[in-house]
């Protein structure tokens, strides 16, 4: 009996044991988790309560040489509330604040005429989460703005911050911004999804504007919303780094305006100008319109008559013909073997080099080429090396192509090849390739590489430096390149070009081009008009090239399409450069009543009394909007709202200037007359040390 017994009380205390080991074990355990945060972020994160949420960067800016910005990123955020971290009985007049914050709320975010609930839905929201026990609470579904945000963080509960209060900033994401619109937008180039560079700047220097994007841990709670778990640290985004373009807003926004209604006028399909600095190579201005696409950079094409300079330079430059020299192109037609080159309609008969350049003859140009160079073609295609037809001279902007050039021995070489390359076809290149090579005329035979990106910088320090870059000490000759010159302001000054440049306040040098289309079965009636040159003719400052694609209102040469805008270009740039004034509009016959949709009402009153005209009922309201009717004038009140930059467009600079002083802006003006454009659009809040631009007409 007492051996059974014993053996009782031994499993007893065996088991005894046993509970008791477990219960140190679990013990053991649990505190050994209190004390391992590690632990609970790898099973939370397991189990989706932790995730790693990415702090996007923000892109970099793109500006002008002069520091404006032409492209930028807005960061937008969501606000929200933890309410678990806010004790109220700790505060004085919690629910007073609350009603305030509810209420600001409603003055700036809500539409009070569809919200009559408005200014308690703030309220309402967070008393709720506070009696549920939630941890997140939006304020807003709407995202704002970096400058709203600044607003918000000083208002009643929000301003003690995220651990009295409970504010969560979420940052939503980054909007690319362009400052001016649609200028030069093709060559900054597009997004996707704000954040990755599918054309132009934004695409060549992706990864310099990307930045590198960041990391927070952060818990989810209710609603799918997460919280950012502050404790954990963070990596930290890095912002992208500025891009410093060679461009001028003021000369970009001279040669869209000119691009844009040449093409419209003429009913072309798009068209493309370039305006190259001569010494540098900087391009001050590369317009596209529309800007759907980089005619300049990405479109190869036969240039026509404009690739007669490239001819007559190789000829000079080997001393194989003078300027003098004759060439007799007969009745205005040639057959070469079974096809024909015509001067279009014209027989010049007899003429020098300087004459075919002159009168852009297409015989004369082939026949001298084909005698001088027909037996050593390979001589020709070398000056055409040197002229940098071989390469792409854009070496900072991706997608330009290779230039197509069927040398001898090539397939598609014929006998027909070297005449036809001598007056622009049979060679495909882009109006990037024409605009250097004119350049290199300009620079007295010194080739310079066209570039647009001038420095890389974070934060103001410097990265990365581009310069001015030679890619041919002398493509020709001093000499041949002057030579050239005086046969290229022949053109304008009783050639081709001679018609639109009259009375021209400063000389051009220049050289007209029409090329004809080719489509699936060979040439089509469908044209480009082309004109490229230099300003002033004897001291060039500058460089621009125009080239008009299918121009359809009854006319298609390069004369008549591409010159004129050309000489609008050249004449506004000139202006700007040597600080000339407009000439004044004549205003003879016009309407007698001042152009004034928008106006200050003492200003008003002033001209309507001096001109003598009746106006019906002049609001008594600091700015006015004037309108004709049954030629009587009429006023209204000018709707604005404090501290937001409204639509200025019709304004005179004076008015213009006033009312945005008076906001504590600082106005910058470019050109004379009304605002037709500004920088900061309608809308805009504006902050401290705001500053706009105006582009007056």
């Amino acid at each position: 009996m007492k051996k059974v017994s014993d053996n009782i009380l031994s499993r007893v205390y065996m088991l005894f044991g046993l509970f008791l080991l477990m219960g140190l074990m679990i013990i053991f355990r649990v505190v050994g988790l209190q004390f391992n945060s590690t632990y609970w972020s790898e099973k939370e994160l397991e189990e989706g309560q932790i995730s790693i949420k990415k702090l996007v960067a923000d892109r970099g800016n793109i500006l002008d040489e002069k520091g404006t910005i032409m492209a930028t990123s807005i960061p937008f955020y969501k606000i929200a509330l933890d309410p678990s971290i806010i004790d109220s009985t700790k505060w004085d007049n919690f629910d007073d604040s609350l009603k305030h914050l509810s209420s600001l709320m409603a003055d700036q975010f809500f539409d009070l005429k569809e919200d009559s609930l408005a200014h308690t839905r703030v309220y309402q929201k967070v008393r709720t989460a506070m009696a549920e026990g939630d941890r997140h609470v939006y304020l807003l579904r709407k995202k704002i703005n970096f400058q709203e945000l600044q607003t918000v963080k000083n208002w009643p509960i929000l301003r003690r911050g995220r651990w009295e209060a409970g504010l969560v900033v979420e940052k939503f994401r980054n909007e690319r911004f362009y400052p001016f619109n649609d200028m030069a937008r093709i060559t900054l180039g597009k997004l996707a999804d704000d954040t990755l560079g599918i054309r132009g700047i934004e695409h060549s220097f992706n990864k310099e504007l990307r930045g590198r994007d960041g990391y927070v841990l952060a818990q989810k709670v209710v609603g799918d919303s997460y919280l950012p778990l502050d404790q954990f640290g963070e990596i930290r985004a890095h912002d992208g780094y500025d891009i410093t373009t060679t461009l001028d807003v003021d000369l970009q926004d001279v040669v869209e305006s000119a691009l844009k209604d040449g093409v419209t006028r003429h009913y072309a399909k798009s068209g493309t100008a370039i305006l190259i600095e001569v010494e540098t190579g900087k391009v001050k201005a590369l317009a596209n319109y529309p800007e759907t696409y980089n005619q300049a950079l990405a479109t190869r094409y036969e240039p026509g008559s404009t690739f007669k300079i490239a001819s007559a330079t190789a000829l000079l430059q080997d001393e194989l013909f003078d300027v003098c020299d004759s060439v007799d192109t007969g009745n205005g037609k040639m057959m070469l073997d079974d096809k024909e080159i015509s001067d279009n309609g014209h027989a010049f008969g007899v003429i020098t080099l300087e004459e075919v350049i002159k009168h852009s003859s297409n015989i004369g140009i082939s026949k001298v080429v084909q005698e001088y160079f027909g037996e050593n073609p390979e001589r020709f295609y070398e000056h055409l090396k040197n002229f940098g037809f071989y390469q792409k001279p854009n070496q900072q902007i991706k997608g330009e192509p290779n230039p197509l050039i069927i040398e001898p021995g090539h397939e598609d070489y014929t006998i027909y090849t070297l005449p036809n390359l001598a007056y622009g076809y049979s060679i495909g290149v882009t109006a990037m390739q024409m605009a250097a090579f004119y350049n290199g005329m300009a620079n007295k035979g010194k080739l310079m590489r066209p570039w647009i990106v001038k420095q890389i910088s974070d934060n103001g320090n410097v990265i990365q430096q581009y310069g001015p870059e030679v890619i041919s000490e002398q493509m020709c000759s001093p000499e041949v390149a002057v030579a050239v010159r005086e046969m290229m302001k022949l053109v304008v000054k009783d050639g081709t070009a001679k018609r639109q440049f009259r009375n021209m306040p400063f000389e051009v040098a220049g050289k007209t081009g029409t090329a004809k289309k080719t489509g699936k079965y060979g040439y089509i009636r469908k044209y480009r008009a082309s004109f490229g040159g230099f300003f002033p003719a004897n001291e060039p400052r500058y460089t621009l090239f125009i080239m008009v694609d299918e121009p359809d209102a009854g006319v298609s040469s390069g004369a008549s399409v591409a010159a004129p805008i050309f000489r609008r270009i050249a004449q506004e740039v000139y202006r700007m450069d040597n600080g000339i004034e407009a000439e004044p509009l004549d205003t003879e016959n016009s309407n007698p009543f001042p152009n004034a949709p928008k106006i200050e009402v003492n200003s008003a009153k002033e001209v309507f009394a001096s001109l003598q005209i009746p106006v019906r009922n002049i609001e008594d309201e600091p700015w006015i909007q004037a309108f004709v009717d049954s030629a009587r004038y009429r006023t209204q009140k000018l709707e604005m709202e404090e501290n937001i930059i409204p639509d200025l467009k019709g304004m005179t600079s004076r008015d213009a200037i006033n009312l945005l002083e008076n906001m504590g802006v600082e106005v910058i003006l470019r050109g004379i007359g009304r605002v037709r454009r500004q920088s900061l659009l309608p809308g805009y809040k504006v902050t401290d040390q705001a500053r706009i631009t105006l582009f007056l007409s």
